[in-house]
């Protein structure tokens, strides 16, 4: 099951970082650096707003879908009620500050900025919605949820491309009509699946929230660490530089494709394993695999840096190569991390995964105090470099003290961590059956070769 979960969501992960490369690519061409920042400034703070009053009730909400799915109707009433209370009071607030928090910028962009904190609401009502799907393992509905956002979006700006409309006005406008279309999904499908009641409980509410408020801490920090150096560079830095350092990390993060795919999966697999020994296990092998792969995808990414920035964003994008270089160093840290902290969230231990994302923002605040204004773009990327590892290393302090399992257990490769059809008993197989000659692990193999001798 866990297998078929991260194929699924693995491959969704492909397809909308497909959706987000072409996205990007036409936003760098049409609006160029500045343009990008523009638009990075518009769209980056209602999603900071919406996970900064969730208190941690989406992974609440897959963690006790996934242990008790009984309770589905009255964590779905529950969302409802939660979103119209404070998703509303929380869209009052971020219109007071938004002009604080974006720096000097032009009046369009403040406006545009203001519009586009309507999703808000919008995006805390389709997280929670996804947490339940999620907590029930409905993996499938979950990639056509996601796909549903960055496909639309990609498709309206191609044609806005093809038009000659691409502005920042335009793509501002798109993204709300995709989060839009997602949400009314997302609330069909979480009916048509689980066949929610309406019934809200307080009981339910509260059990959600003693989850939520223990990895509040670290869901806050994790998402601030992860993006605290674009966000001080909203603040202080050009739109020209915001664009850049933007476009380096996007392609950064095709790296992290794999970790986000395996830690979706593995969090609800691990909360409904009965087995803790079991549970254990599958972490472990998840974190080799995951870091072999980073590893492998990140040669080539390293050494066709400059020519990638150049022939897919233009000459003006080939500086930030060496930025690009250290933020996929980071990315692998921050994947590892990831996972680890997936599996100790599935055991029910979201206090120590935060202890590692709040060490990790602490790192970062103060790496980026010190190298940003000094280095700027390249010390947002060695800070990102130093908080990530930094994450990664606490985590997996904590797996190993409280699962008593050995360093070297977390990363030694073994034959059973590869696929099926790469390991040398079933090349032999295969090659047996392809030669015409028996199986020799077969029990037809055994009575046969008994006759020939």
């Amino acid at each position: 099951m866990l297998k078929r979960n991260i194929k699924l969501v693995f491959s969704t992960n492909v397809l909308m970082l497909c959706c987000g490369v072409v996205t990007s690519l036409l936003s760098a061409w049409a609006l160029g650096p500045g343009g990008r920042g523009d638009l990075m400034v518009v769209l980056m703070w209602p999603a900071i707003f919406a996970m900064a009053t969730e208190i941690g009730l989406p992974q609440a909400y897959r963690f006790w879908t996934a242990k008790r799915p009984e309770c589905v109707s009255a964590l779905f009433s529950n969302a409802v009620i939660f979103t119209l209370v404070v998703g509303l009071l929380t869209l009052g607030l971020a219109e007071l500050v938004i002009p604080y928090l974006i720096g000097e910028r032009s009046p369009e962009v403040l406006r545009l900025a203001r519009i586009y904190l309507l999703v808000i609401p919008v995006l805390m009502l389709t997280d929670l919605a996804r947490g339940l799907l999620e907590g029930a393992r409905r993996f499938t509905l979950v990639g056509v949820l996601r796909l549903i956002f960055f496909g639309f979006q990609c498709a309206v700006y191609i044609v806005l491309w093809f038009v000659g409309r691409l502005t920042v006005a335009s793509a501002s406008y798109t993204l709300i009509g995709s989060a839009s279309i997602s949400l009314l999904v997302s609330l069909i499908a979480v009916w048509y699946e689980l066949r929610p009641s309406w019934r809200p409980a307080m009981a339910e509410l509260s059990t959600t929230l003693r989850y939520g408020v223990r990895d509040y801490p670290g869901v806050i920090t994790e998402f601030v660490s992860w993006r605290l150096d674009l966000l001080m560079l909203v603040s202080v830095a050009s739109s020209a530089a915001v664009g850049l350092y933007a476009v380096a990390l996007r392609l950064a993060d095709i790296t992290s494709i794999l970790a986000s795919s395996v830690g979706d999966a593995l969090m609800p697999e691990v909360a409904a394993s009965d087995n803790p020994a079991q549970a254990t296990k599958v972490v472990t092998r998840s974190l080799r695999l995951t870091v072999l792969c980073h590893l492998l995808i990140l040669v080539p990414l390293w050494v066709a840096a400059p020519i990638i920035l150049r022939i897919a964003y233009g000459a003006d994008f080939e500086p930030v190569a060496n930025v690009m270089r250290l933020l996929m160093l980071a990315s692998v840290a921050w994947s590892a991390g990831a996972v680890i902290i997936s599996g100790l969230n599935g055991m029910g231990n979201p206090g120590l995964s935060a202890t590692a994302r709040i060490a990790a923002a602490l790192v970062m605040v103060v790496t980026l105090v010190n190298w940003l204004p000094t280095m700027g773009i390249r010390g947002a990327a060695l800070a990102s470099l130093a908080g990530y590892s930094t994450m990664f290393l606490v985590a997996l302090f904590w797996l190993l003290r409280r699962r008593q399992v050995r360093l070297w257990e977390c990363f030694r490769l073994s034959w059973d961590d590869l696929p099926d059809f790469l390991r040398p008993a079933n090349f032999r197989s295969q090659a047996a059956r392809f030669l015409g000659r028996p199986d020799p692990k077969s029990h037809t193999a055994d009575v046969l070769a008994t006759g020939i001798e």
